[in-house]
């Protein structure tokens, strides 16, 4: 299995208001990429890598659930 750091060139290790640090990784099993994230959160997965980065950037991007 092959893991991709965040493709983030800056790494949040929070979001805004929020203390729950957020570390992006992209995983390869078989030909699908899937991204996670250290909270708990993970994107279904994709034949495209680029569309598992975009995943986690959206998720980097998103505010923070209450």
């Amino acid at each position: 299995m092959y893991t991709e750091p965040s493709a983030q060139a800056d790494p949040r290790e929070e979001h805004e208001g929020g203390s729950t640090p957020h570390r992006v990784q992209i995983s390869e099993r078989g030909s699908f990429a899937h991204a996670s994230c250290d909270c708990g959160w993970f994107a279904p997965g994709r034949r495209s890598r680029d569309r598992a980065r975009r995943d986690a950037d959206e998720h980097l991007a998103a505010p923070e659930a209450a």
